[in-house]
């Protein structure tokens, strides 16, 4: 569908006629008509060219309703639909025009995951010709993004057999009262042929208990649901939305979820973010550092078309001298192990110094601590040792390697990421009153040299310094992007519509975050 107002760009000197227009949806038209933008819409809409049917609406007006609807809190195709009839902004921008909720759904469905990604990109390259990018400091941070899926509408691997044969049987249903009653008819007779094996029995019955489960439409997802199940080795996935992960979200209760991943810079603005199905962060650190390198090559293959600025050297510099800064969440050895490996500077919060001030604050709000039982949470982890419940120092003394009889898990692991006995003991108990009958003059962990070099470096004061920035840049963006409930629910119904989703969410924060810099609409 070809509009004039599209064609010559005259929605935005409209919109700007109107004094009491919102800022934001200003700056969302002007950046949606930019020629980088525009750029990214012509290939859109090449996707949606058809010659039956109706034509599609212009996908340059869709992208502004939707980022305007998330910008002021809508998240739902038919509130996206009745905010387009009322608002008399959006009237402006639809051209009076009313989309339907479906052609909301269909802009995140069907949308080029890598074409949306750029229009994401594009924010960086405005904030990167007003100087506003730098790469000094990047800060991750994880967090659930709920999906449109009932935690207890799921499907096992049993179920997924019975599937195969319900189908043998041709006896899957297409949702209708009348094939659900052949269908149930057709097991009755399957009961009665079978009626001496006990086990064939067990099963029919246990179909005709989730009958509504039988029909073609799952049956059609039987790939999607086998690979996953087998890949993820889990008891079930999710029968509306297979791809998410089941998850124990941040107000403690277990979801169908992603692991939403967003990598911040050091003045608010998001580098780049990404869904993973990972449950917790301790296995994700190779997915963020793929995400970051394949978003900067982009960038500056844009910067290179679009941007005025010539500055890739220095970016790619900044990239490579960046100190990555993430929470006790990613302190695992793999995480270790790979930002080891490829010469990554970074800092993540050690689990016994996260533990120690949780404590801490738990003890000064009144709660009771975690860990209270720990043998080793009296001792407190300084610069190059511990301090005994006694406050004597206690020095590292000796590091010795396990010697396992048999095969052990950590045989094939480099020698760095192997679980090694750290042996620390009090440098002088001169003084002390407990000296007699003291139990702590020794202390020995178990932990990698990974473990003990992070911990080490974490405890520099230069380091410390780094890392307390963090807790503004993450906790922001992510309370901007779940909003005042504290949850993020994603409107999307596919993985392709989730992830474009996450961009355009991503988009309106970093043209948010513009604003803010430059006190001005763009």
């Amino acid at each position: 569908m070809e509009l004039k107002e599209y064609k010559d760009g005259s929605i935005l000197n409209k919109l700007k006629q109107k004094e009491d227009c919102p800022k934001m949806l200003l700056t969302i038209t002007n950046f949606a008509f930019s020629n980088m933008v525009q750029n990214l819409m012509h290939q859109l809409d090449s996707e949606f060219e058809s010659k039956r049917g109706r034509p599609a609406y212009p996908r340059t007006l869709l992208l502004i309703v939707v980022l305007y609807c998330f910008s002021i809190g809508i998240a739902n195709y038919t509130k996206m639909e009745e905010e387009c009839k009322k608002n008399k902004f959006l009237l402006i921008v639809t051209c009076g025009l009313k989309p339907s909720r479906n052609s909301f759904a269909n802009f995140l469905n069907k949308s080029d995951a890598k074409v949306i990604k750029k229009v994401f990109i594009a924010t960086l390259v405005l904030l990167n010709d007003l100087h506003f990018l730098n790469f000094v400091k990047l800060f991750v941070d994880g967090t659930d993004a709920i999906v449109r899926a009932s935690r207890n509408n799921k499907i096992t691997p049993k179920e997924v057999e019975r599937l195969k044969l319900m189908n043998e049987w041709k006896l899957l249903h297409n949702n209708t009262p009348k094939s659900i009653n052949r269908t149930i008819k057709g097991l009755e007779e399957k009961l009665e042929f079978y009626k001496n094996d006990e086990e064939m029995c067990k099963t029919i019955n246990s179909i005709l208990k989730r009958i509504n489960l039988y029909n073609t439409n799952i049956f059609s997802k039987l790939d999607i649901y086998t690979k996953i199940l087998n890949e993820r080795k889990t008891g079930s996935v999710s029968i509306s939305f297979p791809e998410a992960c089941w998850m124990k979200t941040k107000k403690g209760i277990y979801d169908f979820a992603f692991n939403l991943q967003e990598i911040m810079t050091e003045n608010h603005i998001i580098l780049t973010g990404m869904l993973l199905t990972q449950s917790n962060d301790r296995k994700t650190l190779k997915f963020v550092l793929n995400d970051i390198f394949e978003t900067i090559e982009l960038f500056i293959e844009m910067q290179r078309e679009f941007g005025e600025r010539r500055n890739y050297s220095e970016i790619q510099k900044r990239i490579r001298e960046h100190i990555l800064i993430a929470d006790s969440g990613y302190f695992s050895t793999e995480n270790l192990y790979y930002v080891f490996k490829h010469k990554i500077n970074a800092l993540i919060m050690p689990k016994k110094l996260s533990e120690d001030h949780n404590n801490k604050l738990r003890r000064e709000n009144g709660h009771e601590e975690k860990r209270k039982g720990s043998s080793k949470k009296d001792f407190k982890r300084v610069k190059n040792g511990y301090i005994c419940p006694f406050g004597r120092f206690m020095r590292l003394t000796n590091v010795k390697n396990f010697k396992h009889r048999k095969s052990h898990k950590d045989d094939s692991l480099p020698d760095n990421c192997k679980k090694k006995r750290y042996f620390f003991e009090t440098y002088s108990c001169k003084g002390c009153p407990n000296i007699e009958n003291c139990k702590h003059k020794q202390l020995t962990l178990h932990i990698t040299d990974l473990n003990y070099e992070m911990t080490e470096k974490f405890l520099n004061k230069r380091y410390k310094i780094h890392y307390k920035t963090r807790f503004s840049r993450s906790e922001g963006i992510n309370g901007f992007l779940k909003g005042d409930n504290g949850v993020l629910k994603l409107i999307g119904t596919t993985e392709n519509a989730v992830d474009n989703e996450i961009q355009l969410r991503n988009t309106i924060y970093n043209l948010t975050r513009l604003i803010n810099l430059k006190d001005t609409a763009y």
